[in-house]
């Protein structure tokens, strides 16, 4: 027979405890409004100690990692509980003294986390549009300035709790992102020996991540330990963006490029909150996050001369704490490693550089960018235009995607001549001078 997984067993023993409250918030009402207290003085909230949601399952993660108090862990997975038992809702039913409702409500739920009348007024602010659970997208409230409206849990995160397959994130206002995706293997990225070395490391820290930090204890031992943050820099076309996607399929976790764009706000404190969602978001549903041209956004602190000065170096503060503090994967890719902030640089686990491709580089590049279908004439010398030609691997596959179309056009069968074309349109996009 085989044995019941830790995470389910603790979640079990959460939703038992719930209940148990539950049931016991019941008795405290009375027989309904005609005698219900405004609120039970001197005896506490009788909530169970927060030390008791702690374990290795998804609900312990969650409340570790976004800091949830006992009061916050209960709403959260009282929550959740209806997904997994429907006899909570009938429970919750018996907690409003509202005709018909039978749903979680926002009341409901500040009757559960709190008994005393001062208690009850602290969980009205933790529910809140300002409080925790909201604010970091855990719980929405319907309608939203209404503590009668329904509360309900962000989906994916009814998902991640429940332990039900994964579904990736939709890009929305407060995830601004781009799924990260490439028909690419780490195999097919053409890097010198000492880089592709490293990518291979990096690719081996994501996969034991859990081990190290998790069951090791990492995590919990030294400050900011549980994340990772890579660095991948070099020239424009060198791989860097497809590197990262590469990187992601391959140890099976969904990768987000994050539109820093839309995240920053004209109104102050507003760009920290919604760099918080975006965080804990990805935190919960273990994405991996990937900032591109990271020296725009990580660059170095400008000199104050005026409020606009110190609110953008209050932002860049916040996001370059916000990614060291980030229990997740966080990938940057840059052109300017030179611009990127110093005082960060040093706190980034592993620095990857994407030179410019050598010759042995760029045959291989030349090699792999055309498909096996495409047709090549015997007169095509690869390794010739490697040796006269320094392109960069996204400029190789350029080149042969216009050779090409113009081989579509003209007998059908990719000669030197088309290669060479799609070479001198290569040169004059970037603005250069062929080689002779």
């Amino acid at each position: 027979m085989t044995a019941t997984p830790r995470p389910v067993l603790e979640l079990r023993a959460a939703l038992e405890m719930l209940e148990a409250l539950v049931r016991v918030r019941i008795e405290e009402r009375g027989d309904g409004v005609a005698t219900r207290p405004l609120g039970i003085e001197d005896a506490g909230e009788g909530l169970p100690d927060r030390s008791r949601f702690d374990g290795v399952g998804p609900l312990a993660e969650i409340a570790t990692t976004a800091g949830l108090t006992a009061a916050e862990t209960v709403v959260l997975l009282a929550a959740v509980a209806p997904y997994a038992d429907e006899r909570f809702t009938a429970l919750y039913g018996a907690l409003t003294d509202r005709p018909g409702v039978t749903a979680l409500t926002g009341e409901v739920a500040r009757t559960i986390a709190a008994r005393s009348f001062r208690g009850r007024l602290d969980a009205t602010v933790m529910l809140s549009a300002h409080g925790k659970l909201r604010a970091a997208g855990m719980l929405t409230l319907d309608p939203p300035d209404d503590l009668s409206g329904a509360l309900r849990p962000n989906p994916a995160l009814v998902t991640w709790i429940l332990g039900l397959p994964p579904q990736a994130p939709a890009a929305s206002a407060d995830f601004p992102a781009r799924r990260l995706q490439t028909v690419h293997t780490l195999s097919a990225v053409v890097l010198p020996a000492a880089a592709r070395t490293r990518i291979d490391e990096l690719a081996s820290r994501i996969r034991h991540h859990g081990t190290v930090v998790d069951e090791w204890g990492f995590g919990a031992h030294h400050d900011n330990a549980a994340g990772l943050i890579a660095l991948l820099h070099g020239p424009p076309g060198t791989g860097k963006t497809m590197t990262a996607a590469a990187l992601a399929a391959t140890v099976g976790l969904p990768a987000y490029l994050i539109d820093l764009s839309a995240l920053v706000s004209k109104y102050i404190g507003e760009t920290e909150k919604a760099l918080a969602k975006v965080f804990d978001r990805a935190a919960r549903e273990r994405c991996i996050l990937v900032f591109d041209e990271a020296d725009a956004i990580f660059g170095a602190r400008t000199e104050v001369g005026d409020a606009h000065d110190r609110y953008a170096n209050q932002e860049v503060s916040y996001l370059l704490s916000r990614v060291e503090q980030h229990t997740g994967i966080v990938v940057l890719t840059t052109n300017l490693i030179a611009n990127i902030d110093t005082a960060f640089l040093r706190r980034i686990h592993v620095v990857v550089e994407f030179p410019e491709p050598g010759p042995g580089e760029r045959q291989r590049l030349w090699a792999a960018v055309a498909p096996s279908a495409l047709p090549m004439d015997s007169g095509v010398e690869l390794a010739e235009l490697a040796q006269r030609y320094p392109l960069t691997g996204a400029q190789i596959r350029d080149a042969t995607l216009d050779a090409a179309y113009l081989a579509a056009a003209d007998g059908r069968v990719v000669t030197q001549e088309h290669l060479l074309t799609g070479i001198r349109r290569q040169y004059e996009k970037a603005g250069r001078t062929v080689p002779r």
